[in-house]
């Protein structure tokens, strides 16, 4: 705009030097019309800079990683004049990293016109990725003088993983036994005698032991009790969101949830039930979702993505054992970015059966060739440790999750 200036103020000057040398009504006119043709602009720019509106719109809010994410602006221009250039200011940035990228976009708007503009952004990322629509810049023609509205209308995109479906059977054998629970199915009966599930009329073959006498003697027929089945829920997913390197914060918290839905999603398409827990740093505790039906996953997901890092004080799995002291599990899926001895010691005390521990890391770090594992993963002294406990590692390499899911096996 200032180049636009520079050449207005030199057109301005030869115009009027022009106008002296040669001293004629028509060239006074030429200098007189261009001297007033700013004013004029400037007087049509700020009517219709009070004119315009924008408004953001959209109907996405939740979108897959990599996926194109559409956001409409909706523009009005009532007035006579059409707008030439515009500028649309857009800020984004994801949750995880509080990294705002900012954006812009020209566009133009014909008179007496409503139109509606697309936007379109990617995320690389999971996480929650906010968009500001931060205002707009009206020019005029030839775009000596500019208006700014600030406007702060935000949308949240829910920016999914990919979900790989694991194959391979990682829940042991012991995992199908029921065990007690104090949930109950609400579609078949069973066995379990504390809790009734439908009463109906008594069908030849039915056991005297279910026979309901009060309510039969009411009814003047034999009414029997069905009783209800226990959900089996013996399987943990703990997700510890405990990044040592902050600066690669969003790619291994990517990595982290990317591995732990993929693999509480196989068991919901499998029909396994299970709980998804992680730390809530902003609240303190530890959160636990029982997964059973789809709406329970996408609650777990809600709740995922408002998680951000927490302190290295902070022993998570520590305090979920506190939290959940007498649970018993058969199979326990420990998904995280560091190991520690602290994390060794608190396994060792849960009631759990069968252990294994999801370690996410750089993809190099990882291996050494690209397809055998590195000796220098653990140390000597740890890798012993976790052997002695039971506990077997799954690695994952960021950048390279797929293939390595693949690969997984049950210790």
């Amino acid at each position: 705009m200032i180049r636009n200036k520079i050449k207005y103020l030199l057109i301005l000057f030869l115009a009027g030097v022009v106008a002296v040398l040669y001293n004629e009504y028509t060239m006074g006119l030429i200098f007189l019309t261009v001297l007033v043709i700013p004013a004029l602009l400037f007087a049509i720019l700020s009517y219709t800079y009070g004119k315009v509106r924008a408004t953001l719109l959209t109907n996405m809010h939740i979108a897959k990683k990599g996926e194109t994410i559409s956001i409409a602006v909706n523009l009005r221009n009532p007035t006579i004049f059409p707008i030439s250039n515009m500028d649309l200011y857009f800020s984004y940035c994801n949750r995880y990293s509080k990294k705002k990228e900012k954006k812009s976009f020209r566009v133009s708007i014909d008179r007496k016109t409503s139109i509606r503009t697309n936007i379109q952004l990617q995320s690389e990322y999971v996480g929650n990725l906010e968009i500001c629509f931060l205002g707009y810049r009206i020019y005029d023609y030839i775009q000596l003088f500019s208006l700014k509205m600030k406007k702060q209308e935000t949308v949240k995109i829910a920016i999914l993983p990919e979900l790989h479906e694991i194959t391979e059977n990682l829940i042991s054998d012991i995992s199908r036994i029921p065990i007690e629970s104090d949930y109950y199915s609400s579609h078949k009966s069973g066995d379990d005698p504390s809790e009734v599930f439908a009463i109906r009329e008594y069908r030849e073959g039915d056991r005297p032991q279910k026979i309901h006498w009060k309510l039969s003697s009411k009814q003047d027929q034999l009414m029997i009790k069905e009783f209800s089945a226990p959900l089996n829920c013996s399987i943990l997913i703990y997700i510890d969101f405990k990044i040592h390197n902050k600066k690669d914060f969003l790619r291994a918290a990517d990595a982290l949830l990317e591995c732990s839905l993929s693999l509480s999603y196989s068991f919901l398409t499998k029909g396994i039930i299970h709980y998804l827990a992680w730390y809530d740093d902003s609240q303190g505790v530890c959160k636990r979702i029982r997964v059973v039906l789809e709406k329970d996953f996408f609650e777990a997901v809600d709740g995922l993505l408002q998680v951000s890092s927490y302190s290295e004080k902070v022993e998570s799995l520590q305090d979920y054992h506190a939290q959940y002291p007498y649970d018993q599990y058969t199979d326990f899926f420990y998904i995280t970015n560091e190991i520690s001895e602290k994390q060794l010691d608190t396994i060792t005390l849960m009631n759990i059966r069968a252990r294994q521990m999801i370690y996410v890391r750089d993809g190099h770090e990882i291996y050494e060739d690209g397809t055998g594992l590195a000796d220098h993963l653990l140390p000597k002294d740890m890798l012993d440790s976790l052997n002695g406990m039971g506990i077997g590692i799954l690695p994952v390499g960021i950048g390279r999750i797929a293939e390595d899911i693949e690969q997984w096996r049950l210790a």
